[in-house]
């Protein structure tokens, strides 16, 4: 499609070039305006036409290209453009100087997913239910499908859209990026903080291409560099196409990642090391644009999605950090950069500005029009850019495409605040709120007012770390109205939330009381012994059955590095219920010692409980092993290496033998010297430390970690469970098929929708136990 016919299917945006001096009436209000709008409309299209059809001279003005750097956790004072004397950041600092500096510029929260869905929805995260804390990776709730994100906006306009970088905007289908308006998305869904890796167990958190794994755990030293070259590939897909690129970097959030060729180079620790990181890759986007030959057509807005910390010099008076609504949680550095398209080049401006502004601001230097219909809390500040005013201008006086946006929000306000406030007051208004959701403070122009416990009043002007109450009641009852309208406005306005049932999430696994009172337990039981260092199991079985019953080792998983006999007592205490004596065992982690000494562990168990079978009333000659992830491994392990000295050990009962005839691994690895592995080797620290070094480095320890390895038909029946989203290898292919070729019965079960963690979920826990226990029933009763 040539440029001509694209100008034709964005008229508005067309007119406005072709025609500028008739602009601010193709921005007044339709509904007052609607003769004259239409009948302008019709003659800028002829003069359009006539134009390009017979001179030939005028092409519709390519739309520009939007970039938003969204970074995460940067504090106001973090930049040297901010006053930061303990970085170099040249390449955002000229940013600053060809752009637009903005000292009062507030995130939409002082947290991170509120934040990004006030960016992205143009509102404020209470009005699209999305305000409370964040989204973790079992969230149910996300951005409504109904809300008209930016992106959505953009990409209906004929934008190629991309998001690239840190969602952490909901997880289920309806809420993921590509289903909310990007064409393209790489990145984290989620944080690398503890609270969220947790979601996923020894595996870590996945780095992300539509979709697609591309690398598990992420690194969070790569993460910069790795979102950086994916923009840019991007953007030079996209040079013929406008493009919106939504760039929200994981750093500079905990835990922090810094390549090694920044570390130690600023003063600041490893922070101020991934600032400077940080601010090279930003100057790479923009050698890009240049050498693209787009920079004169591209708008890059450079933004923090919440504060970091107080000011660290007398000079930096702002107190207060992340999470907090003092200054320093929420007011952040923000830059605006377009001198090719008229926005203002070295400029700083006080004007109170918020991240929800940017989504009818940049709409509007598209040439885009917001359809009618869906509120939204954002100005249109676009004059402010362009420095055609020094403020923001009242909705009323339509002095651009979208300013009669805000005037959707509702205004009906009692007679006790009817002459106290006027409507583009209002509007200019920013509402804090705390990381918890409630509102907590008001601003307007110079003045902050927080509400609880009681109203405490201060003049940011003069005052930005709120250090001084000030005494003017006429100013706290003005906020305070505009408060109480506020609420009454979200009372009856605002919208929910997406939600989704996560898929086949019903509940965290919890074991019914009933079954736990119906088990004897004895705790702490001692098996095996290393000098000083004792290892210890729980044993279970059920009450009232005294006959000798099968036996099951219970093998926690943990990545070999970590976890106890108490993170598999669900496993233990369900089997426990169906018929067996079950042994919830502890092993030592590789961080205490190396390869072999895990099995030797396994093995040690086995043998304690055939060597005192009769004291626990267990058959010595049923004893079966079950274990998920490093304990999946190691169960395989156990079941495929009786008779191997070396993975014997010295754990007690020496004479006593350690095979077992049952197994069942869970997501486990099966074969450690597969091409597969091999790349995992060099690249995870856990299994380096396991064992000793990568394959490569190590190719006998790999060699005898790995069941495939031992497998011989004297092996017992095994039946693998995995995750339909779990890796492949889990499945253990190659394993099952030696087993079979030797006559031993051999199944594998995928669990539906399941991911690696699916134990950790009521539905996939029961489904496994009940497989497993139908199993063992089979192969050990």
């Amino acid at each position: 499609m040539n440029k001509f016919i694209q100008a034709l299917l964005s008229v508005n945006c067309l007119l406005v070039t072709l025609v500028p001096k008739f602009s601010a009436a193709l921005a007044c209000d339709r509904d007052s305006e609607r003769t004259m709008g239409v009948g302008f409309f019709k003659h800028g299209v002829i003069c359009a036409i006539v134009l390009a059809c017979t001179a030939g001279l005028v092409e519709a003005v390519d739309k520009p290209n939007i970039v938003i750097i969204f970074v995460d956790d940067q504090g106001y004072y973090d930049l040297g453009c901010y006053g930061a004397t303990e970085v170099e950041t040249q390449r955002i600092d000229a940013m600053a100087m060809e752009g637009i500096r903005f000292t009062d510029y507030y995130a939409a929260a002082p947290i991170c997913s509120p934040s990004r869905a006030g960016l992205l929805t143009g509102c404020y995260p209470r009005r699209v239910g999305n305000h409370i804390w964040v989204h973790r990776a079992d969230s149910s709730s996300g951005i409504h499908p109904d809300e008209l994100t930016i992106a959505e906006l953009f990409q209906q306009n004929g934008y190629a859209t991309a998001c690239i970088g840190k969602w952490h905007l909901g997880f289920q289908e309806p809420f993921l990026p590509r289903n909310q308006g990007f064409d393209h998305y790489f990145g984290l869904l989620h944080n690398l903080d503890p609270v969220e890796v947790v979601y996923f167990d020894d595996e870590g958190v996945p780095l992300m291409r539509n979709g697609t794994i591309v690398k598990r755990p992420a690194d969070p030293a790569e993460l910069t560099r790795l979102y950086t070259d994916e923009a840019i590939a991007f953007m030079e897909k996209n040079t013929e196409k406008p493009f919106f690129l939504y760039l929200p970097h994981t750093m500079l959030h905990n835990p922090l990642g810094v390549s090694e060729e920044f570390k130690r180079t600023s003063k600041w620790g490893e922070y101020g090391d991934a600032i400077q990181e940080l601010d090279h890759n930003v100057g790479r986007l923009f050698d890009s644009l240049k050498k693209l030959g787009i920079s004169d057509n591209t708008i890059v807005i450079y933004a923090s999605d919440n504060g970091r910390g107080p000011g660290r010099t007398p000079e930096q008076k702002i107190r207060g950090r992340k999470l907090s609504t003092y200054e320093g949680g929420i007011r952040v550095p923000a830059i605006a950069w377009g001198p090719g398209l008229g926005l203002q080049k070295g400029a700083e401006s006080s004007a109170v500005v918020r991240a929800m502004d940017w989504y009818p601001s940049l709409a509007t230097l598209a040439g885009i029009e917001i359809p009618q219909g869906p509120i939204i809390d954002g100005r249109d500040i676009s004059p402010l850019l362009k420095g055609e005013s020094a403020f923001v201008p009242a909705p009323g006086l339509g002095k651009s495409l979208n300013a009669k946006v805000p005037l959707r929000r509702r205004w009906d306000p009692p007679r006790e605040w009817e002459s106290l406030i006027k409507r583009w007051e209002y509007n200019d208004a920013f509402f804090y709120h705390g990381s918890q959701g409630s509102l907590a403070a008001v601003r307007w122009k110079n003045w902050k007012l927080y509400l609880n416990p009681s109203p405490e009043l201060y003049d940011l002007f003069k005052d930005p770390g709120e250090s001084t109450l000030v005494r003017n009641g006429d100013v706290v009852r003005k906020l305070r109205g505009m408060a109480i309208l506020f609420q009454e406005e979200m009372r009856l306005d605002a919208r929910v939330a997406g939600q989704a049932t996560p898929r086949r999430a019903e509940a965290k696994t919890k074991i019914p009381a009933k079954i736990i009172d119906g088990l004897h337990r004895k705790p702490d039981v001692t098996f095996a012994s290393y000098g000083d260092r004792t290892l210890a199991m729980d044993l279970y079985r059920p009450k009232g059955n005294w006959q000798s019953l099968p036996a099951i080792v219970c093998i926690h998983g943990g990545g070999w590095r970590k976890g106890q006999k108490i993170n598999f007592r669900n496993v233990a205490q369900s089997l426990a219920e169906k018929g067996f004596v079950t042994a919830s065992i502890d092993y030592r982690l590789s961080g205490e010692a190396p390869f072999p000494a895990h099995i030797h562990d396994c093995k040690a168990a086995v043998r304690f409980l055939r060597a005192n079978a009769k004291e626990f009333g267990i058959d010595p000659d049923r004893i079966g092993a079950i274990g998920h992830s490093a304990g999946g491994h190691l169960a395989a392990l156990l079941a495929t290496s009786a008779g191997v000295q070396e993975l014997e050990g010295k754990g007690g009962n020496a004479g006593v033998s350690s095979a077992i005839q049952a197994v069942v691994p869970m997501g486990g690895q099966t074969d450690f010297l597969s091409a597969r592995n091999r790349e995992i080797s060099r690249e995870k620290e856990v299994w380096q430390q396991f064992l000793g070094g990568s394959q490569e480095e190590n190719p006998d320890a790999y060699r005898l970690a790995s069941p495939l390895t031992h497998v011989d038909k004297t092996d017992p029946p095994c039946w693998i469970i995995t995750g339909e989203n779990d890796d492949p290898s889990t499945r253990a292919d190659q394993f099952r098929e030696r087993l079979e070729e030797l006559g031993i019965q051999s199944e594998l079960t995928v669990i539906k929708d399941a991911p690696h963690a699916f134990l950790a979920t009521q539905a996939w826990f029961d489904e496994a136990i009940e497989i497993a226990d139908k199993f063992f029933t089979k192969t050990l009763k």
